[in-house]
C-alpha cells in the first residue's frame, strides 16, 4: 500500500502548496462550518493521484441510514502545485437557490449530486455551501 493512502488530515493539510493558500483557507473555513453543526462525525479518505476527501455524517451513524455521507470535500491534485475543491452534496438533499453549483449526474454513490467548485479564499460561496450542508444534514436526519 502506498505509505501516502495512510497519510492523516493533519499531515495532508501541512503538505499543501503555499501556492493554494486561499483554497487552504476556504476548505478550513467550511470544515470548521460543518463540525460546529450538531451530530456530525467526520472522516479523511486519502486517494493519492485521485482525491483527498473529507467525509461528512451523522455521529453516530444511525442504524439502517442507506447513505454513507450527507456532505464531502474532495480535494482534487490538478498538478504539481494546482488543487481543485469540491463540496459536494446528493442532488436531492439539497436546493441551490442561486445556480451556483454543478449538476452530476450519478456522481456521488451512484446518485445524482450536486457540486461546488472553489478556486481560491471564497467565503461567500463557503458561507452558501453552508446553508447547502445544513440542508443535507436536516434530509440526513429525517432519513434516519
Amino acid at each position: 500500500m502506498n505509505a501516502e493512502s495512510d497519510m492523516t488530515l493533519d499531515q495532508f493539510l501541512e503538505q499543501w502548496p503555499s501556492a493554494e493558500a486561499g483554497l487552504k483557507k476556504s476548505l478550513l473555513a467550511y470544515r470548521r462550518g460543518v463540525m460546529d453543526m450538531q451530530g456530525v462525525g467526520e472522516s479523511f479518505l486519502p486517494r493519492p493521484g485521485v482525491s483527498y476527501s473529507l467525509r461528512w455524517d451523522l455521529y453516530p451513524k444511525p442504524e439502517g441510514r442507506a447513505k454513507p455521507l450527507f456532505a464531502i470535500a474532495d480535494v482534487v491534485p490538478l498538478g504539481e502545485e494546482e488543487l481543485m475543491l469540491s463540496l459536494c452534496f446528493y442532488g436531492d438533499d439539497i436546493s441551490d437557490p442561486d445556480e451556483l453549483g454543478n449538476f452530476i449526474p450519478g456522481g456521488l454513490y451512484g446518485e445524482n449530486g450536486h457540486c461546488f467548485d472553489l478556486e481560491g479564499d471564497d467565503p461567500e460561496l463557503v458561507a452558501y455551501c453552508l446553508k447547502r450542508a445544513a440542508e443535507a444534514l436536516e434530509a440526513a436526519k429525517a432519513e434516519a
